[in-house]
């Protein structure tokens, strides 16, 4: 698959809340796109076919040839692919450590030059939670395939069509009472989801980026 030129950014995961958002930064940023997705359809009745410099095509991140393919010719690559219910294959690890590992495998062999994973805030392999534990593995398993990794860490984001705090405040109005996991004492600093992708479009802009880790929170906790 040819690129539309040496600077195209291959991203995981496009169509998705946070993924969406990245493709229309990095577009407004002159960047050329290559959404990678399980359903290339929604990425054309997101984005329309009208932009030259913008490619939706089908990309399984569980396969290692669909893998390889979307990230031929790229310059970066964004893996915005998460999973936050686990459903029969589709677990924790089997997407936040196997398929990670994936596409930092195959981004290194199709010499790619910038690597951006997604993971989560707090993210770590000593913990008790799987999902955190398997954010954290998840995390050694890029850095191990891809050195020059860039790892971003966003807090629980929020915007429409979140899937987390608007269906609270949804519960919150139509409930006459809400319980209060963990005592009531669990506090999170929310970032905007507009902003994490900016922040991640900029990221990816910058001449030169040592490998790092970039946590997003939001103004308030």
């Amino acid at each position: 698959m040819a690129a539309t030129n040496d600077r195209t950014v291959t991203v995981f995961g496009g169509t998705g809340f946070l993924g969406r958002r990245i493709v229309r930064h990095l577009r407004a940023g002159g960047i050329p796109v290559r959404i990678a997705t399980r359903h290339p359809d929604r990425g054309h009745r997101l984005f329309g076919p009208d932009d030259p410099q913008l490619q939706s095509v089908g990309a399984n991140i569980r396969d290692e040839r669909s893998v390889a393919d979307a990230l031929a010719g790229a310059y970066g690559v964004v893996n915005a692919v998460s999973l936050y219910v686990e459903h029969e294959e589709e677990t924790f690890h089997s997407v936040h450590v196997d398929a990670a590992q994936r596409v930092a495998t195959q981004a290194l062999r199709a010499d790619v030059n910038r690597l951006i994973h997604i993971s989560g805030i707090g993210a770590d392999a000593a913990s008790q939670s799987l999902y955190i534990r398997k954010r954290g593995e998840g995390e050694l398993a890029v850095r191990a395939a891809f050195v020059e990794a860039l790892i971003i860490r966003p807090a629980v984001m929020f915007g429409p069509d979140d899937a987390f705090l608007a269906t609270i405040l949804k519960l919150l109005r139509q409930l006459p009472i809400y319980p209060m996991f963990g005592r009531g004492r669990t506090r999170l600093q929310p970032a905007y989801v507009e902003d994490v992708a900016e922040a991640i479009g900029r990221t990816m802009q910058r001449v030169e980026t040592p490998s790092t880790i970039f946590e997003f929170g939001g103004p308030r906790v």
